[in-house]
């Protein structure tokens, strides 16, 4: 008997039409094996697991058990959302919201730095899955990562909480496959444009000494005022040096009471926000000037507007030249104490 080709040619769209409806439902043949992600901490053992337990209460995440003697966390089951799960797991695109098992293990990795390493399990809650198949789903890494950076956070505002007021125009981020720190969050208005970085420059030094999680925050904490470092980058193939100025915005600074954003195509600072009887309000300062110097001072960049505002003292007297409306005009502001 004779072969009919439309006859298997059905059945091929058929099984293909099976598959398909299958994989957006949450068929799978394949078991789940979640994989631990692993990431490194600037801190001692002690410094990190500290870290990791009050983010893990933060996010309400509930903690089932916390051996900080074998550095093991393993968390209770929590629920996600729908928009969570669906985000952070390979699941199918009709699946529903689902739950979460966390396992976490820390190991000292060198002085003053932790290794940390997540592994997140999900199980789907209901959703549409074909009977006697996995409801469990494989881990895209993105929660691992989140969590991991909210850990990081943490640990470096209780270690240096001096960080906060410091301003380098970029933010780092470790590569875990280069061991190296790259220069992260660059946008082309901003202070780390200006100063030459670009994101995913690798740091490889600082003043000529070698960067490790160890060390890196040790550069910025004798900041006061301005302070210039150099940065060792490898960009591409290339090699180059850059020179950072490092700014510490002191908390005590006199209050204005007006904020500013830098426009991208002409580079001017213009006025976000004047708040309601500040300094800045009263000399009549309005939300849509554009400040154009500071006592004389060219305000032409972040560097410029930075080192003005450090120079300010309560009760001294800042003359501002100010554009509105395409007309030039000085106002004289006199900054509070806080």
């Amino acid at each position: 008997m004779k072969s009919n080709p439309f006859a298997r040619q059905n059945l091929t769209r058929g099984l293909l039409f099976v598959f398909l409806a299958g994989t957006l439902i949450g068929f799978s043949p394949f078991p789940s094996k979640p994989k631990a992600c692993s990431f490194t901490l600037p801190g001692t053992l002690d410094e990190a697991w500290e870290a990791t337990c009050e983010t893990l209460e933060k996010e309400a995440i509930p903690v089932l058990i916390g051996d900080k003697e074998r550095g093991y966390i393993q968390t209770n089951t929590f629920s996600l959302y729908k928009k969570e799960y669906r985000a952070w797991c390979k699941a199918p695109v009709l699946s529903s919201s689902g739950f979460c098992v966390l396992e976490i293990g820390l190991a000292n990795a060198g002085p003053s730095v932790t290794a940390v390493g997540i592994k997140a399990l999900f199980k789907r809650k209901s959703g549409f899955y074909f009977l006697g198949f996995r409801k469990r789903d494989a881990s895209r890494g993105v929660f691992e990562k989140l969590l991991a950076g909210r850990i990081n956070d943490r640990l470096l505002k209780k270690k240096f909480p001096k960080l906060d007021h410091l301003v380098v125009g970029c933010n780092f981020r470790f590569d875990e496959k280069l061991g190296k720190y790259l220069i992260a969050e660059i946008t082309p208005a901003g202070l780390g444009y200006e100063q030459g970085l670009r994101n995913k420059d690798v740091l490889l030094k600082i003043d000529g000494e070698e960067i490790n999680p160890g060390n890196l925050f040790n550069f910025f904490l004798d900041v006061t005022g301005e302070v210039q470092r150099t940065f060792s980058l490898k960009r591409g193939e290339e090699e180059i040096k850059v020179p950072v100025s490092v700014f510490y915005l002191d908390p005590g600074l006199p209050h204005a009471g007006l904020s500013v954003a830098r426009d991208e195509k002409t580079g001017k600072f213009r006025v976000v926000t004047v708040e309601k009887g500040s300094p800045a309000a009263q000399a009549g300062l309005l939300e849509g000037d554009y400040l154009l110097e500071e006592n004389t001072l060219r305000l032409d960049g972040w560097k410029n507007y930075y080192r003005a505002l450090i120079s300010e003292r309560p009760g001294a007297e800042q003359v501002f030249l100010v554009e509105r409306n395409g007309e030039t005009r000085s106002l004289k502001i006199i900054p509070s104490a806080r």
